[in-house]
């Protein structure tokens, strides 16, 4: 019985002090966590307009790639032609919609 008793109190004593610790710590995370995520913040800003004139870049790529496709598909007469253009126009709005909204996110 007496063992269960020191067990107790040593593991209640362990908590407690575990318990200080991590709080008094924990101020001093705060603010080296708050410094960290401010210099990542203005780190990442320096990449938001190169990024941005990369994706519009690779968006006209694949605007006159798609549609030299579907040029090529229509004069060939295959058929759902309408389907691929629809795809090509597709994958050029993703890509400016998905790039206005990073932008929005990050700025």
């Amino acid at each position: 019985m007496k063992k269960a008793f020191f067990f107790v109190r040593q593991l209640a004593a362990t908590v407690l002090l575990s318990g200080l610790t991590t709080t008094a710590f924990a101020q001093n995370g705060i603010d080296a966590g708050a410094a960290a995520l401010q210099g990542l913040t203005s780190a990442l800003d320096a990449y938001v307009d190169p990024v941005t004139t990369v994706v519009y870049v690779v968006a006209a790529v694949v605007g006159i790639v798609g549609a030299l496709r579907v040029f090529v598909n229509w004069q060939n007469g295959k058929e759902n032609v309408m389907a691929s253009a629809t795809g090509w126009l597709g994958a050029c709005l993703f890509l400016l919609v998905a790039n206005t909204v990073l932008r929005a996110m990050f700025i």
